[in-house]
């Protein structure tokens, strides 16, 4: 069974009990270490693991449950202390640095929108359409096309690709931990 199966099973279980015939608590607890061993500062692996699990559309961001409001909060910050990094926009003036919070804001919500619920809406994720290959996320394979055009985009793009790194990395630290617990 793969950690993400375990870490399922472990959030929808009505008994924690670690015993010898219990084990549903070494999933949370081998998620709650790979956060805290992350490296990189950030402390939110697990919120991102539970809400690509539960499959949280993309809809559900506009009426969050508290869960993906403090998951949202943090991918802001990180997003705008990447965007300040990275020098998204030349910091030259006092509402220069307002005007950086709100690009990394939408940036953040559409990344975060898109990566949690980014299949294609024309074949859901199936690549096929009528017998044959989609055409509407040929770019993607399975995935609906990032909107927006130019600068933007590629943010939004560059920002689903770290969102992805960091819940791989994430799952491969808890599954690392599982396996030196068993």
């Amino acid at each position: 069974m793969s950690f993400a199966e375990r870490y399922l099973n472990a959030l929808n279980s009505s008994n924690l009990l670690d015993d010898d015939k219990h084990h549903q608590t070494e999933a949370l607890v081998a998620a709650a270490l790979a956060d805290l061993s992350g490296g990189s500062g950030v402390v939110f692996g697990t919120m991102l693991a539970r809400a690509k699990l539960d499959g949280v559309p993309r809809e559900a961001l506009s009426t969050s449950s508290p869960a993906l409001a403090v998951l949202l909060r943090a991918w802001k910050k990180a997003v705008f202390e990447k965007g300040h990094a990275r020098k998204w926009l030349k910091i030259q003036h006092t509402w220069d640095m307002p005007a950086l919070e709100g690009i990394c804001n939408k940036i953040a919500l559409h990344s975060l929108a898109h990566w949690l619920g980014g299949q294609c809406t024309a074949c859901n994720g199936t690549k096929i359409v009528a017998g044959r290959a989609c055409t509407h996320c040929a770019e993607t394979p399975g995935f609906e096309p990032v909107a927006g055009e130019g600068l933007y985009r590629e943010r939004v793009k560059d920002m689903i690709s770290d969102l992805e790194g960091l819940h791989q990395s994430h799952s491969a630290r808890a599954g690392a931990r599982m396996r030196k617990a068993a």
